[in-house]
């Protein structure tokens, strides 16, 4: 399985070579996971799974994008209609696409998805608090996880709303890394925050030094996998 992440910026304005574009995976050319930006349709992909409704990973909330891809988005949405949406494992080709309900925000639906297919698996996370356990149990093992980078500090930003007592935000790169580590020996990080831009080659060090037992490296807009 060949993947592309085609995009490594959260929703924020600092941008970078090489890390300007917003969250979208590219797998062996044949799906995409996230639409972070309109131009990703161009590659004229069969299938799109959306994580969650956000701009910064649909981008067609605040564009005109149209595409002749089945989208599939963890909740209806009246600005993409003909979205199907996504509760249970589906196939497409040669895949199996596993949708794992995810705590980011209060207000909007989100998901992981556990792709299996020639041989390998890998999870995508997009924007994460947590997964609860009775979800987390149905990872198992995998050859790679891709998970956010919003925060690099321990705790990262997480909240409660008051109403329904709900944890929002975002984990920080070490809570991550803890929670994914008993399903894989290498992940990578992306979807950076506006830390990330202060000091990039230092800071892509820093994300590395937290390898111990599992191989924790710093995406680029374009890397292959």
């Amino acid at each position: 399985m060949r993947i592309t992440i085609l995009g490594t910026r959260g929703n924020i304005k600092p941008s970078a070579d090489g890390y300007v574009r917003h969250s979208g995976i590219l797998v062996d050319r044949e799906m995409l996971l996230d639409l972070g930006e309109p131009a990703y349709h161009d590659y004229g992909r069969e299938y799109v799974f959306m994580t969650h409704l956000h701009a910064d990973h649909a981008a067609f909330l605040n564009a005109d994008v149209r595409t002749n891809a089945t989208v599939y988005v963890p909740e209806p949405t009246k600005r993409f209609p003909g979205a199907r949406v996504v509760s249970r494992p589906v196939r497409v080709n040669a895949y199996r696409i596993t949708p794992i309900p995810t705590l980011h925000s209060h207000r909007t639906r989100s998901v992981g998805y556990v792709v299996e297919g020639k041989g390998r698996a890998f999870f995508y996370s997009s924007d994460l608090v947590a997964i609860e356990p009775q979800h987390l149990r149905r990872l198992g093992r995998m050859d790679l996880v891709v998970t956010e980078g919003s925060y690099i500090r321990r705790g990262g930003l997480v909240r409660i709303d008051r109403a329904s007592g709900a944890r929002f935000g975002h984990a920080g790169i070490p809570d991550l890394v803890e929670l994914f580590r008993s399903f894989t020996e290498r992940i990578v990080i992306a979807h950076f925050g506006s830390w990330f831009y202060k000091d990039i080659e230092g800071l892509i060090r820093k994300i590395e030094s937290f390898s111990d037992g599992v191989r924790v490296s710093a995406a680029h807009d374009g890397l292959t996998l």
